[in-house]
C-alpha cells in the first residue's frame, strides 16, 4: 500500500454471510466486475456484494507498469494451470493464465487499450444483436474513458474514470526502424488506432491504460478506488479471498429456475460454506474460464457432461463452456544490441536500479513503459502469398465493414516472445509477436471434477480448423519482410527464432513449435440463440441466461464472436452496457409495483 492512502474496505466471507441479503451479487471482481459494481452502486438505495476469489493485493509492484505486466513473475496476481494437450498441435501442453485479484486480468495484462474496429461490433449486429453494433456501443467507450493524450473528439472520452495515454516517445532505436519498415511495405501510419475512422490496415502507437501518475490503470483503480469504496461502504461490499462454489436456485413464479443466491467459502480455510441471497439478480463476472465453470458446477450446461460428473442438472444449455475463442500467438525473434532490449535490465543490476530510481523520482523511464507500444493491424486479404500489400480500392480499407476487419496483429516487442527458454543470446532479443485475430478454431471449458476447488479443464482448440494456418503463414512472412526492411536500413538484426524456409510446411512447423496463448479468452457463454446449431448461445441480448430468472453473465465470455483486438476495453464496455440494462430493469420493476 502506498503511504498516506486509504485502503479498500473489505469484509470477510463470514461477515458477508451475516448480512444475508443484497440487491445484487456480483461473482468476480475482475475487469468487468469492478466496472459493474461501481455503476450499480451509484444508486444509494441498493446494496451490492462483490465476491472475489483473489485478494486486493494493492502493493507497490502491482502499480508499476513494467513489473506488473509480467504474469510469470513471483508475487504476480496471475494464476496459471495446464490446459489439455492440443490434439492438433503435436499434443503440446500450454498454460492458461488469468488474474486473481480485485481488477482481475487488468492487474497483470499488457495494459493495451484498444477498442477494435467498428466492423467488429457491426459483425455482432449482423449476427442478430441489433443493440450491440458500434454506434450503439461507442457511447459506453466514451463514458468509461479518460484519454490523457488524444485530442478532443466525439468518439474519445475525456471525463470517464479510466485513464489511458499514448507513449509517443519510442525508447529504442529499432522501433523507429520498424516504423520506417512498415511505411516501406505500404502500411500506413494511423494517428489514433481507436478512431472509428481509422483504416482497417495500419501501424499505430497504441493507447495504454496508465494513469496521470504513471501507474497501471487497472479497472480496480479506475472504478473501485479506495476513495470511492470508502464513500460507498454502507452499500458496496467487497469480499475478497472468497470462492463461489454454487449458484443456488429456487423455482420462480414462472416455473423456471431462479438464481436465489450464492454459496461460497473463505479460500484461506475452506472450512465452512456460507450463503448470501440476492433480492434482485446474481451476475457472473468470472471471465471466459470462470463463468462457464461455475455455471456447470451449479447444474447449468451440457446435460451429458454434467451427468458424467455427477452434477444434478438444473437446465440443459449445450453452449455453456463451448466455443472458447482465443488469439493464438507466435514470436518471430531476432538478436539485437543489448541496450536495444529490455534484457538489459535483467543483465545489469546497475541499469535496472538506475531506471527504477528514475521511475520513482519522475514517473518516467523504462519501468513506466508497457512491453508493447506499437502495433500493426492487417487484414490478410490485403496480402499476397509473399505478404506484400496489395493496393486495392478504399472500400477494402473501410473498418466499419465486418468483412474488412483485420485478422492479423504484429506487435514489435523489445524482449523475448517465446516459451522456449533454451533460446539464449549474449546480446538482447527483439520479437515480432504475431496474433491471429479471427480464428475459426474453437475450444471448450469443462469440469475436471465436481469439486469446485479444482481448476476447469480447458481445451484451447488451436488449429481445430486448419484454415487458421492461412492467415498465420502470411503474418509470419510479413514479419520476415519487416526484418528484411530493417536490415536494409543498416540495423544489426540477426535471426534467432525464425522458420527454416518460407515454404508452407516449414512455416506450419514453426507455428506449431512456438505458438502460445495471447490470454484473450472469450465466447464460452456467448450471446446468441439457444438453438443455434453450430454455436448455441447461453445469454440473450440483455445478458440473461436462457431459461433462468435473475441470472446474468457479464464478461468476455458473452462475446458472440471474438473481437479482433485486445479484449480489455471491449470487456469494460460489456459491463457499462450491462449496468445500464440492469438499472433500466430495476426502474421498470419499481414502476410496475
Amino acid at each position: 500500500m502506498w503511504p498516506f492512502e486509504d485502503s479498500v474496505p473489505e469484509i470477510t466471507a463470514q461477515d458477508a454471510a451475516k448480512r444475508q441479503e443484497y440487491d445484487y451479487i456480483i461473482v468476480g471482481g475482475g475487469t468487468a466486475g469492478c466496472c459493474l459494481a461501481s455503476r450499480l452502486s451509484e444508486d444509494p438505495s441498493v446494496t451490492v456484494l462483490v465476491i472475489e476469489l483473489g485478494n486486493v493485493a494493492d502493493s507497490w509492484a502491482s502499480k508499476v507498469p513494467a513489473i506488473s505486466a509480467h504474469p510469470h513473475r513471483s508475487g504476480s496476481q496471475a494464476v496459471r494451470w495446464k490446459a489439455l494437450p492440443l490434439s492438433n498441435v503435436d499434443s503440446r501442453v500450454l498454460e492458461v493464465v488469468r488474474g486473481e485479484a480485485l481488477g482481475g486480468t487488468s492487474r497483470v495484462n499488457a495494459m493495451v487499450y484498444t477498442r477494435g474496429t467498428p466492423g467488429d461490433y457491426n459483425r455482432w449486429k449482423e449476427m442478430g444483436h441489433p443493440s450491440w453494433g458500434y454506434d450503439q456501443l461507442e457511447p459506453y467507450f466514451v463514458k468509461s474513458e479518460k484519454t490523457l493524450s488524444q485530442p478532443p473528439s466525439s468518439f474519445r472520452g475525456h471525463e470517464g474514470p479510466w485513464e489511458n495515454r499514448t507513449f509517443k516517445e519510442l525508447p529504442y532505436r529499432i522501433l523507429h526502424h520498424v516504423a520506417s519498415a512498415t511505411s516501406s511495405l505500404g502500411i500506413p501510419g494511423v494517428p489514433d488506432i481507436n478512431s472509428p475512422h481509422a483504416p482497417a490496415l495500419g501501424y499505430a502507437t497504441m493507447d495504454i491504460a496508465t494513469d496521470h501518475k504513471m501507474h497501471r490503470a487497472s479497472t480496480y483503480r479506475a472504478f473501485l478506488p479506495p476513495s470511492l469504496t470508502q464513500e460507498r461502504k454502507s452499500r458496496l461490499f467487497i469480499c475478497p479471498n472468497s470462492q463461489a462454489t454454487l449458484i443456488q436456485f429456487s423455482n420462480s413464479t414462472s416455473g423456471r429456475p431462479k438464481a436465489e443466491g450464492i454459496r461460497f467459502q473463505d479460500v484461506k480455510s475452506h472450512s465452512q460454506n456460507y450463503f448470501v441471497k440476492a433480492r434482485r439478480e446474481v451476475v457472473l463476472c468470472c471471465g471466459a474460464l470462470g463463468s462457464p465453470h461455475l455455471l456447470q458446477l451449479s447444474g447449468v450446461g451440457p446435460k451429458a457432461h454434467l451427468v458424467s460428473k455427477g452434477i444434478k442438472v438444473v437446465r440443459d444449455i449445450p453452449g455453456v463452456g463451448t466455443n472458447l475463442k482465443d488469439h493464438v500467438g507466435v514470436g518471430v525473434m531476432y538478436e539485437v544490441p543489448l541496450n536495444e532490449s529490455l534484457h538489459l535490465l535483467e543483465r545489469s543490476t546497475w541499469a535496472a536500479a538506475k531506471e527504477l530510481l528514475k521511475y520513482v523520482m519522475t514517473g518516467g523511464g523504462t519501468f513506466s513503459l508497457p512491453f508493447m507500444q506499437t502495433s500493426l493491424f492487417v487484414p490478410s486479404q490485403l496480402l499476397d502469398e509473399n505478404s506484400s500489400v496489395i493496393h486495392t480500392d478504399k472500400t477494402k480499407l473501410d473498418s466499419s465493414v465486418s468483412a474488412n476487419v483485420p485478422d492479423i496483429e504484429i506487435m514489435p516487442v523489445a524482449y523475448r516472445c517465446s516459451l522456449d527458454n533454451t533460446v539464449t543470446v549474449k546480446e538482447g532479443m527483439f520479437s515480432f509477436l504475431i496474433a491471429h485475430l479471427r480464428p475459426k478454431s474453437s475450444g471448450s471449458v469443462r469440469l475436471a471434477s465436481a469439486n469446485p476447488l479444482d481448476r476447469p479443464a480447458v481445451d484451447l482448440g488451436y488449429f481445430s480448423n486448419p484454415d487458421d494456418y492461412v492467415a498465420m503463414r502470411k503474418a509470419v512472412r510479413l514479419s520476415l519482410r519487416l526484418g528484411e526492411q530493417i536490415r536494409s536500413q543498416g540495423y544489426p538484426l540477426k535471426d534467432l527464432q525464425v522458420p527454416e524456409t518460407e515454404n508452407d510446411a516449414d512455416i506450419d512447423r514453426f507455428i506449431r513449435k512456438y505458438l502460445g496463448t495471447c490470454y484473450h479468452y472469450t465466447s464460452t457463454c456467448r450471446m446468441g440463440a439457444e438453438d443455434e446449431v453450430d454455436r448455441p448461445g447461453v445469454v440473450d441480448d440483455e445478458l440473461k441466461v436462457h431459461g433462468i430468472d435473475a441470472l446474468r453473465v457479464c464478461d468476455a465470455s458473452i462475446f458472440p464472436e471474438i473481437i479482433a483486438t485486445h479484449t480489455m476495453a471491449p470487456t469494460v464496455v460489456v459491463a457499462e452496457k450491462c449496468a445500464d440494462m440492469m438499472k433500466a430493469a430495476a426502474a421498470a420493476e419499481k414502476q410496475s409495483e
